[in-house]
């Protein structure tokens, strides 16, 4: 090596961090001006809510900073490939192994409940499966299996008994001639539960058993559970979505035919429509890049009786014509197709002249159901729990309802929020 040769001087960390900075600014700007020029998007498919709009100005917002609070959420809702960088994100940490532990396991020695005696002769086809060696992970409160998504219900005694409680209180009112039912929707990681998960939710069965042992002698019973366990190898439950599939709810329509003494339809000759491609509130909420491999259908029945349906409002008596199921809705909102969603109240009217006459009290896993009353009634009126405000006892006595069905899904029947709407119905 030559003694005089000048080795070369490192380049200086300012020459560095103004590269850095060319290099920031100019991603920086080619981000800005995409944001500025792509397509806007109003709704979130994937994530089923409305996207912040670009805010308008006005003094009180800018000198508040609420405006440029907006402009930063509108820019976290509308930054280019938003879902692609999110769904990235999700099979990233997927892959990674994150898990998520939130979640309280239900553990049957420390429920009084779960040792009870009851009244009624066990279903021998209850219980877990064998272990078949597959693999679950709990997210976000949600159980991936086989993948599809699951639910886990833990609810206690005491609320089931506030529920029945509450139901009771209607068979109470002496309306004369009113029938009244209640059929409990089972979740269906009832149906798919292994022996080596037992433990992440409490059975099903025992806590519909204790409500229906603590409601009136008089209210019919609709044990659904049991009909649709002979179908569980079925589509009788979305893969990505809390709610049952129509198949489901036919089911259960069957056994509350059986209760009801009412002869089902058949599905055999009945034409139907589908949705496809549904990713449902499970993945949403989970991200889960297997249940996003795994998308649902949406089928929904056209049967042949014709029918007039009306969408009511609080003022009893006043309905306005519209459609039984909402065509239009796609993607994320499909399930939305059945009653056109969660309405207050609609009333669906038949050829059919018999008598019968059915108000169906739910939340919105009574949409898929209700439709299949149309083949025995000739008059359904439905009522969300949750939404509708107006004064139900007289609207049951204006339309002369004769038969009354609660239907909740067991988490709805554990649950105080829903527990005191449908007491407030009554109010």
């Amino acid at each position: 090596m030559n003694e005089n040769t000048t080795p070369a001087e490192p380049r200086s960390p300012r020459y560095l961090q103004l590269i850095n900075a060319v290099v920031f600014v100019g991603l920086l700007s080619v981000g800005c001006i995409t944001s500025l020029t792509m397509k806007h998007e109003a709704v979130s498919d994937m994530e089923n809510r409305q996207l912040t709009k670009f805010p308008p100005f006005t003094d009180s917002t800018f000198r508040s900073g609420k405006y440029f609070k907006q402009i930063e959420l509108y820019y976290a809702d509308n930054f280019p490939l938003r879902n692609k960088w999110i769904a990235f994100a999700s099979s990233f940490k997927s892959k990674l192994g994150f898990q998520s532990s939130e979640i309280k396991i239900y553990d049957p020695a420390n429920d009084a409940e779960a040792n009870e005696k009851t009244d009624t002769v066990k279903n021998e086809t209850a219980g877990p499966l064998p272990d078949d060696g597959a693999v679950g992970e709990v997210k976000k409160r949600v159980f991936v299996f086989k993948n599809r998504a699951f639910e886990m219900f833990g609810g206690g005694g005491a609320m089931g008994k506030s529920y029945a409680n509450v139901i009771n209180g209607y068979n109470r009112l002496r309306i004369p001639g009113l029938q009244v039912y209640n059929l409990i929707i089972p979740v269906a990681l009832e149906f798919e539960i292994t022996e080596k998960y037992a433990k992440l939710q409490k059975p099903n069965r025992p806590a519909i058993e204790h409500i229906y042992n603590s409601l009136d002698s008089n209210i019919k019973k609709v044990w659904a559970i049991d009909e649709i366990r002979k179908h569980r190898e079925e589509y009788i439950y979305f893969n990505t979505d809390h709610h049952w599939t129509s198949l489901g709810a036919y089911y259960a329509y069957r056994a509350f035919c059986e209760t009801a003494g009412l002869t089902p339809v058949s599905l055999d000759t009945v034409a139907s429509k589908t949705k496809n491609s549904f990713l449902g509130s499970l993945y949403r909420l989970t991200r889960d890049p297997k249940l996003q491999n795994n998308p649902d259908s949406v089928r929904y029945y056209l049967f042949r009786d014709s029918l007039t349906f009306h969408i009511g409002s609080n003022k009893i008596g006043y309905w306005s014509k519209s459609k039984m199921y909402g065509e239009g809705v796609s993607g994320a909102n499909s399930y939305s197709v059945f009653l056109q969603g969660d309405l207050p109240v609609v009333k669906m009217e038949t050829q059919h002249k018999n008598g019968r006459k059915i108000a169906l009290v739910k939340e919105s896993y009574g949409n898929a159901f209700a439709p299949f009353l149309i083949n025995n009634y000739e008059k359904v009126i439905v009522v969300d729990q949750r939404y509708y405000t107006g004064d139900f006892v007289a609207m049951l006595k204006a339309e002369g309802i004769n038969e009354l069905l609660f239907i909740n899904n067991i988490f709805a029947a554990h649950t105080p929020f829903h527990i005191e709407k449908i007491k407030g119905l009554k109010k």
